[in-house]
C-alpha cells in the first residue's frame, strides 16, 4: 500500500516540479525578449549618441548595427550552448548565458560613450548570452513535462515574444516619464526621422545610460527567480523521457544512404540527415533562402516601427503601447501560425504568411492615423512570429529528429546573413535619399521573392513516426530558436 501510494505521488510531484521549471524558463526567456524593444529604445540611443558623443551625425540606419549584431551573436552561439550543456550541464549553461546577457546590459552604461563600444556590449555580447541559454532552458522544461512538449515549448517561446510587452513600458516610463516626443528633424528629405537634442531634452538624454542599469536590475531579478525554479531532470526520470523507439540505430540505414548520395537530394520522404548532408538537399536551400527573404521584413519591422510612427504621432507613451501590443501579436502568432502549418502544410502556410507580410509593407505608408498605424504594426509583428514557427517545423519534418537542433542552426544562419543584408540595403537607400515608402516596397519585393521560392518546396510527407506520437515536441510547429 505504501509502495503504491509512492508510485501514485511520483507523477504528481514531477508535474508540479515541471510546471515550476516551465515558469523559470519563461521568466528567463522574457528577459531575452528585450531584443524586440530595440525599435523603441533606438530612438533614445541614437539621440544620445548624436548629442553626447562625437558621433553627431549618426542616424537610425547606423544604430541598426546593434540589433543586427545581436542577431548574429545569438545565431553563432546556439551551437555553443548545446556543446556547453553536454560538458557542464543544463543549469550551469543557462547561468553562463544569463550572466553574459545581464553583464552586457550593465556595462553598456559605460560603453554608450562610444558607438563601437555599444555595438560590442549591447550587440555582440548581448546576443552571445541569448544564444547560449536559449535552447537549454526550453528543452529542460520539455523534459520535465514530456506529455505536454508542444504546449511547453510554445509557452517558453511566447515568453520570448512577450519580452517587449514587459520592457517597452519600463524603458519609456523611465527615460521619458513626461511623454515628450522628439522634434529635431535634421534631414529635410526625411521629416519623419526625429531625434531628441540638448538642451531642450536634457533630462531625457541624461537618463539613457542609466536605463541599461535599470534593465540589468530587472534581468537579475527575473533570471535569478528563473534559475532558482530550474532543476535538472533526475536520473530516475531520464528513461521516461527517452523514447525507446527513437534510438539512432533505427535510422542507421537512412543515414548511410544519405551519406552515400551526391548532388542535391530531392526525395519526397522524411530522412535523418546530418548537418553536412543537409547541404546537399535542395529543400534545405529553399528553407534557407525563404528565411533570408523573410528576415528583411522582420528586421525592418523590429527596428523602424517606432521611428516611422514618430513622423505623424506625437505621443511617445502611445507608441510604447503599440510596441507592447506588437509583442503580444509576436507571441501569439508563433502558436497560431504553427497550428496553421500543422493543418495545411508548410508550403501553403508560408506562402500565405509572405503574401500578407508583403501586402502590409506595400500599403503601410498610407496608414497616417494613430489607430491605423497601430493596426499595421500589430499585423506586421503577427507575421514576424510566423517564420519562427513554420521554418523549424519544416526543418524537423523534412530532415529528421536526430540532428534537429544543429540542422535548424544551419537554417538560422540565413537570419545572420539576412540581418547584414538588411542593414546594407537600408544604409545604401537612406544615404541615396530613397523615401521610407520606397524602402518598404523594397522589403515587400524580397517577401514576394521569398514567396516564389517557398512555392518550390516539394516535401509533403508526414513527420517521421508522426502517426505514432503526434504530440512529440520534435515534430511540433513550435520553434527551437528565435
Amino acid at each position: 500500500s505504501t509502495q503504491s501510494t509512492g508510485i501514485l505521488r511520483k507523477p504528481m510531484n514531477r508535474t508540479v516540479r515541471g510546471v515550476l521549471v516551465l515558469i523559470g524558463a519563461v521568466l528567463i526567456h522574457i528577459t531575452f525578449g528585450v531584443l524586440y524593444c530595440y525599435g523603441n529604445f533606438s530612438t533614445y540611443i541614437a539621440s544620445y549618441l548624436r548629442a553626447r558623443t562625437s558621433y553627431s551625425d549618426i542616424r537610425f540606419t547606423n544604430t541598426q548595427w546593434i540589433l543586427t549584431l545581436t542577431v548574429c551573436g545569438q545565431g553563432t552561439t546556439m551551437v555553443v550552448g548545446g556543446l556547453l550543456e553536454r560538458r557542464i550541464g543544463t543549469r550551469f549553461t543557462i547561468l553562463i548565458g544569463c550572466a553574459i546577457h545581464t553583464l552586457a546590459a550593465a556595462i553598456s552604461y559605460f560603453a554608450i560613450a562610444s558607438f563601437y563600444g555599444l555595438i560590442v556590449t549591447y550587440g555582440v555580447l548581448f546576443g552571445f548570452g541569448i544564444g547560449i541559454a536559449y535552447s537549454p532552458a526550453m528543452t529542460l522544461a520539455m523534459k520535465w513535462l514530456p506529455t505536454y512538449k508542444g504546449v511547453v515549448a510554445g509557452s517558453v517561446v511566447a515568453g520570448f515574444g512577450l519580452g517587449a510587452m514587459v520592457f517597452n513600458p519600463i524603458i519609456t516610463t523611465f527615460i521619458n516619464p513626461d511623454n515628450i516626443s522628439p522634434t529635431y528633424a535634421p534631414y529635410p528629405d526625411e521629416p519623419s526621422e526625429k531625434y531628441y537634442k540638448d538642451p531642450e531634452n536634457k533630462a531625457i538624454l541624461d537618463r539613457v545610460p542609466y536605463c541599461f542599469l535599470v534593465m540589468a536590475g530587472f534581468f537579475i531579478v527575473l533570471q535569478t527567480l528563473g534559475n532558482i525554479l530550474i532543476k535538472p531532470l533526475p536520473s530516475e526520470y531520464q528513461d521516461a523521457y527517452e523514447d525507446p523507439e527513437d534510438e539512432e540505430d533505427q535510422f542507421t540505414s537512412l543515414q548511410r544512404d544519405s551519406s552515400d548520395s551526391v548532388g542535391l537530394v530531392q526525395e519526397d520522404e522524411c530522412s535523418e540527415s546530418t548537418p553536412l548532408q543537409l547541404l546537399k538537399h535542395r529543400d534545405f536551400w529553399i528553407l534557407w533562402f525563404t528565411f533570408l527573404c523573410n528576415n528583411q521584413g522582420i528586421c525592418y519591422c523590429s527596428t523602424y516601427w517606432k521611428s516611422f510612427g514618430q513622423g505623424f504621432i506625437s505621443d511617445d507613451l502611445f507608441l510604447a503601447g503599440v510596441g507592447s501590443a506588437g509583442s503580444i501579436a509576436n507571441a501569439l502568432s508563433r502558436i497560431i501560425w504553427g497550428g496553421i502549418g500543422d493543418k495545411i502544410g508548410f508550403k501553403v502556410a508560408m506562402c500565405t504568411l509572405q503574401a500578407i507580410f508583403a501586402c502590409l509593407y506595400i500599403v503601410m505608408f498610407y496608414a497616417t492615423s494613430k489607430w491605423g498605424y497601430a493596426f499595421f504594426v500589430f499585423c506586421l509583428f503577427f507575421c514576424v512570429g510566423g517564420s519562427f514557427s513554420l521554418l523549424p517545423a519544416a526543418t524537423i519534418r523534412r530532415f529528421g529528429c536526430a540532428n534537429s537542433t544543429a540542422n535548424y542552426g544551419l537554417v538560422f544562419t540565413s537570419a545572420v546573413l539576412g540581418s547584414l543584408l538588411n542593414l546594407l540595403i537600408l544604409n545604401v537607400t537612406v544615404n541615396a535619399g530613397v523615401s521610407q515608402q520606397h524602402i518598404q516596397w523594397i522589403v515587400a519585393a524580397f517577401l514576394i521573392l521569398g514567396l516564389i521560392n517557398s512555392a518550390f518546396f516539394k516535401f509533403k510527407g508526414l513527420p517521421c513516426r508522426d502517426r505514432r506520437e503526434s504530440n512529440d515536441y520534435r515534430y511540433s510547429s513550435v520553434p527551437y530558436a528565435d
